[in-house]
């Protein structure tokens, strides 16, 4: 149970968090990762290398099978793909995708991706959402899939039903990969609060919570825990700190008439200098990580101009805590004296937004996505160059120069701006086991870890 909703099911037109959990769980990948690790290892491909400076060869796996009986060939991975291009969502994983020319297949069990220059970082692009493989048979070449239309992947699970808040899903028996599930079926719920899981828990009515409790939720049950001698809650759960993987941001709206603004972006990022607890939009532990922003002490936002500014200020109402961090982010804004904040639960027109993420893999090109997509217009080809000559390298002291530059200047500009590097946690039910490896690339939720006793 989670209040995370699942709010699309085409995985070329996932950008959201909780979307990649059905991703995940119901479509496959050519590569996959650990959680939190940076080293790639195959899923539905047997392996992926360079055979050239600039060509990826894969070879599938043997009888893979999509969730309705059809082959999964070559041909559906170059369909897959070559569609996530096309379709080009915004906000997906499709950017880490840029170097690709085209794709060839010389047999059925062959890819080979074909790139426009060296991109030492395109394997991680096959582990992403937009990457995953779909029926060509079944999926649009030229449209995103509703919701309302029938899931089919070749993951460890398949989709009996979904409706919204409830996703029931089966083991899918004929899977061949790095993650077969440990369970004959489970259903994955969405609620709307922190209360609602509370709730359930006392019932004990849910076997696993993740994300959706509230920080004083939180601390309660660590405090009961704590004071157990098996180090459960009074209701049977133990709870698992997952650390510094959770992470907030404050994005400038690209499309903002404030943003271009250079006084007021400075004056927001100094503002929010006192609560900042992380110093980089790479976080901390990601190798190429290196200090770009002052955190804590006392800040001097400076205000020149005369009236007040009027911003609004979006945040996921999905997102544990999302109101309380957005009013306090309100609160460091409008002390400044130069500020007006309106807090707006999924507004589309917002000047600011709060983010709460998880990067796709956990690599620095996946993190700094959001920036590079979106520069200022004066630092745009200054980070295009850099973005190029970091996938280029095989130098590690090169690599690490050119995500230096892109941290200072993300720093600089002001448009995404880090806030906070805390802790996710999950609840676990007695008598449920979740392993160690069940989380995605960029620590994303996986079902098929989870097994009941």
């Amino acid at each position: 149970m989670s209040t995370d909703p699942i709010r699309v099911t085409d995985p070329a037109a996932i950008t959201d968090t909780a979307s990649m959990v059905l991703a995940l769980n119901v479509f496959q990948r050519l590569m996959t990762a650990e959680p939190g690790e940076s080293v790639l290892k195959p899923d539905a491909a047997r392996d992926c290398l360079f055979t050239s400076s600039t060509t990826y060869t894969c070879t599938l796996n043997k009888k893979l099978y999509f969730h309705d009986g059809n082959p999964l060939t070559s041909s559906d991975v170059k369909f897959s793909i070559e569609r996530a291009a096309r379709l080009a969502i915004s906000g997906s994983s499709t950017a880490l995708l840029s170097s690709l020319r085209r794709i060839e297949t010389p047999d059925p069990m062959t890819v080979r991706f074909v790139l426009s220059r060296v991109d030492t970082q395109f394997g991680w692009a096959l582990a992403s959402p937009a990457a995953s493989i779909v029926d060509q048979h079944t999926y649009d070449a030229d449209e995103v899939r509703p919701p309302s239309a029938p899931i089919i992947g070749s993951g460890p699970f398949t989709v009996s039903s979904f409706h919204g808040k409830e996703l029931r899903l089966e083991r899918y028996r004929n899977y061949v990969g790095r993650n077969p599930a440990r369970m004959n079926s489970l259903v994955y719920r969405t609620a709307p609060d922190s209360a609602s899981i509370e709730e359930a828990m006392s019932k004990r009515s849910v076997d696993v919570v993740w994300r959706g409790l509230n920080a004083a939720a939180i601390t309660r049950f660590r405090q009961r825990a704590a004071r157990s001698s098996d180090e459960r809650t009074a209701d049977g759960y133990r709870m698992r700190e997952l650390t510094g993987v959770r992470i907030h941001e404050l994005e400038w709206a690209p499309e903002s008439p404030m943003r271009p603004n250079k006084a007021l972006r400075q004056a927001v990022t100094a503002a929010l200098q006192e609560d900042r607890t992380l110093d980089s939009i790479l976080p901390g532990g990601v190798p190429g990580h290196v200090s770009s922003l002052p955190v804590g002490g006392r800040a001097a936002p400076k205000v020149t101009w005369s009236n007040r500014i009027q911003l609004t200020l979006a945040y996921d109402p999905t997102m544990p805590d999302g109101r309380d961090i957005a009013t306090q982010i309100r609160t460091r804004l409008e002390d400044t004296g130069g500020l007006s904040v309106r807090v707006r639960p999924e507004e589309s027109n917002a000047d600011l937004i709060l983010v709460d993420r998880k990067a796709w893999t956990a690599t620095a090109l996946a993190w700094l996505q959001p920036y590079l997509e979106a520069p200022l217009p004066a630092s745009k080809a200054a980070v295009a160059r850099a973005e190029r000559d970091y996938r280029s390298t095989t130098d590690d002291a090169e690599a690490t120069k050119h995500l230096v530059f892109l941290q200072t200047q993300a720093a600089q500009d002001g448009v995404v701006l880090p806030l906070s590097q805390g802790e996710e946690y999950l609840f676990a039910r007695e008598g449920v086991d979740v392993n160690e490896n069940s989380f995605g690339p960029g620590w994303q939720l996986g079902l098929f870890g989870m097994k009941s006793g």
